[in-house]
């Protein structure tokens, strides 16, 4: 009976340790998680500034399409 207690108890030490190893392994998962997270927001706010700026430009030359054309023909 002894010796069934001291193997519980050496695999409960392993059990622990493995439970401890695996915390810690999801902390930097979760930082790096946080990380990737915070450059997709960045790159999608950076993406609609892009389009925004696109947009400004076609209207631009959309208005004064007539005048470049005019200018690139030499007239």
């Amino acid at each position: 009976m002894y010796a069934k207690t001291e193997e519980l108890g050496q695999r409960m030490a392993v059990t622990e340790s493995a439970v401890k190893s695996l915390t810690e392994d999801m902390t930097e998962v979760k930082t790096v998680t946080a990380e990737v997270t915070r450059w997709k927001l960045m790159g999608l706010g950076a993406l609609g500034v892009t389009g925004m700026a696109a947009a400004a430009l076609a209207s631009l030359v959309t208005a004064y399409w007539s005048d470049i054309w005019r200018v690139l023909r030499g007239g």
